[in-house]
């Protein structure tokens, strides 16, 4: 089941999402106003004949991140999330197996700096797996609705 409407998949492969309306910050101050927590994995796209950038699909949980979207139990609901890992060097993918068909929920996301210009980022899963990201610390976020409206994002700690 995808979670992602034809329209918002098409804008995410031929890169025409609205990155003007996206907020830029550091991946750590993101971390401190927003959770991945039980949130769950759509996609990661990559177009290495376009840039360096790779960029992580969302299906966002609003009951952690309330100030994004309405809280409910309802995933076809939730707000989606676009995050764009920038001057992307390295992605490490690590312990998948077939978990038959259930949706990847993500349990935590860890950081770790290796200078000042580049970060890796780990995004875990429920299930053991875990996806690595070698970039620039400075990430694109994108909160939309499912029919396409974007939904406002706070670069500002809580």
């Amino acid at each position: 089941m995808s979670l992602l409407s034809i329209n918002l998949a098409h804008s995410l492969v031929d890169d025409s999402l609205p990155w003007d309306r996206s907020i830029q910050l550091h991946i750590d101050t993101f971390l401190q106003r927003y959770t991945l927590h039980d949130s769950y994995w759509i996609a990661l796209h990559t177009n290495c004949g376009l840039d360096d950038s790779a960029v992580a699909a969302i299906s966002f949980d609003p009951v952690w991140n309330p100030s994004v979207g309405t809280p409910t139990s309802q995933v076809a609901n939730w707000p989606l999330l676009f995050i764009r890992f920038n001057c992307l060097n390295t992605i490490r993918m690590a312990g998948f197996k077939d978990i038959g068909g259930t949706q990847r929920g993500v349990s935590s996301v860890a950081v770790d700096h290796l200078s000042d210009e580049e970060t890796i980022t780990t995004i875990l899963d429920h299930y053991g797996a875990s996806v690595s990201l070698q970039h620039f610390p400075l990430i694109n976020a994108l909160a939309m609705a499912n029919d396409g409206s974007v939904l406002e994002l706070s670069a500002e700690s809580a």
